[in-house]
C-alpha cells in the first residue's frame, strides 16, 4: 500500500506510523502515544495556523526550560557561596525543578489539544507555580528572619 509522505509530497512505502494514507487521513487527529511519538515523531498536516501554533508552543517550553536551568544554576552558585544558607539553595533548586517538570508537562498538554483543535487555559500550572514560589519565599523568609534573632 503506497503513502504519500507530508514532508516530501513522495510516494513512499508504509514504514512509520507519521505517514498518512488517504483513507487515514482522521487518525492524524488522534493523540499520539509517547512511545511513538519518541520512536518515530509526529508530522501532522499544515492547514491554517498548525505550524505556526507547534512552533510558539516550542518557543514557550524552550523558554520555561532557560528559566528552569536558570534557577538551577542559581541554586548550585548559592551552594558553593559560603554566606548563604544551603537551605536557600536547596528551595531555588526545587523552584527550578517545579518550574522544569511543570513545563514540560504543559508543553505536552498544549500539543495534545492542538492535534485535537481544543485549547485550554493554563490555570492549574500557573496556580501550583505560584504556589510553590510563595512557598518557597516565604520558607526563604522565616529561615533568614529565624536566624537573625
Amino acid at each position: 500500500k503506497e503513502t504519500t509522505s507530508l514532508i516530501t509530497g513522495d510516494k513512499e512505502s508504509n514504514k512509520y506510523d507519521c505517514l498518512l494514507t488517504e483513507e487515514n487521513n482522521n487518525t492524524n487527529n488522534q493523540i499520539h502515544s509517547m512511545v511513538s511519538l519518541l520512536k518515530h515523531g509526529v508530522v501532522i498536516q499544515n492547514e491554517g495556523s498548525t505550524a505556526r501554533d507547534h512552533l510558539a508552543n516550542e518557543r514557550t517550553y524552550l523558554a520555561w526550560m532557560r528559566t528552569s536551568l536558570a534557577l538551577i544554576g542559581a541554586s548550585i552558585a548559592l551552594l558553593k557561596w559560603d554566606a548563604t544558607e544551603v537551605l536557600a539553595a536547596y528551595i531555588v533548586g526545587t523552584l527550578g525543578l517545579v518550574v522544569l517538570i511543570s513545563s514540560t508537562h504543559r508543553y505536552f498538554r498544549v500539543m495534545q489539544r492542538l492535534e485535537l483543535g481544543t485549547f485550554e487555559p493554563n490555570v492549574h500550572n500557573i496556580l501550583f507555580v505560584v504556589v510553590v514560589t510563595v512557598v518557597s519565599f516565604m520558607s526563604a523568609f522565616i529561615l533568614y528572619y529565624f536566624k537573625s534573632l
